[in-house]
């Protein structure tokens, strides 16, 4: 009997197969950021110029690919709140780029805004360590702008999924009334006048 450890083998992808890839998540990227849930994957497989096998073969179900991207949202998500806290030095300023990235990105990607709404709900689901990270971040962001009096002591990282959710449903109603929306929502956060 053989004492001697089983090789472990691990597949990586080719280079074609890895520029497939890219190309897939790309064309899913605007599939889903327009049509949501209802994005088809041969329709992915369309765009991105590949046959729907190609898509299958990287991603075996829709939900797979969905993930994929949320993912990668949440990956980059995190990384602005970051720059956030080492680069702006004003709290209030830092909180309202917060708001206004996640409105933007939400005006563009409708798969985020359906993330959030999960969020919101208090479901955590496959990201969880990208909510909770995120949330971690928020609420640096949060206890900055508290200590400079410049937001309600009440706010809590908890209570920006639902305000984020709620901006979701005003920026996929369509048009710019998110804008308005966005600044009552942030003057809401503002300390009472005493």
């Amino acid at each position: 009997m053989s004492t001697a450890e089983p090789t472990i083998i691990t597949k990586r992808l080719r280079a074609d197969a890895v520029r497939n890839r890219a190309k897939v998540l790309e064309a899913a990227r605007a599939a889903f950021a327009e049509h949501g849930a209802e994005a088809q994957m041969e329709d992915v497989a369309r765009r991105a110029g590949v046959g729907v096998g190609t898509v299958y073969r990287h991603f075996p179900t829709k939900q797979a690919l969905a993930e994929a991207l949320v993912e990668e949202r949440f990956d980059r998500t995190i990384a602005f709140v970051r720059g956030l806290l080492d680069e702006e030095p004003d709290p209030w300023r830092a909180l309202e780029r917060c708001f206004e990235y996640c409105a933007a990105t939400q005006a563009t990607d409708r798969a985020w805004a359906a993330a959030l709404a999960l969020m919101a709900g208090g479901t955590m689901g496959p990201r969880e360590h990208q909510m909770r990270e995120l949330l971690a971040l928020e609420e640096q962001l949060l206890a900055g702008a508290r200590a400079a009096g410049v937001v309600r002591e009440d706010l809590v990282a908890t209570d920006l999924p639902a305000l984020f959710c709620g901006l979701a449903s005003v920026v996929q109603a369509g048009g710019d009334a998110w804008r308005r929306y966005l600044e009552l929502l942030l003057d809401g956060l503002r300390p009472p006048a005493r």
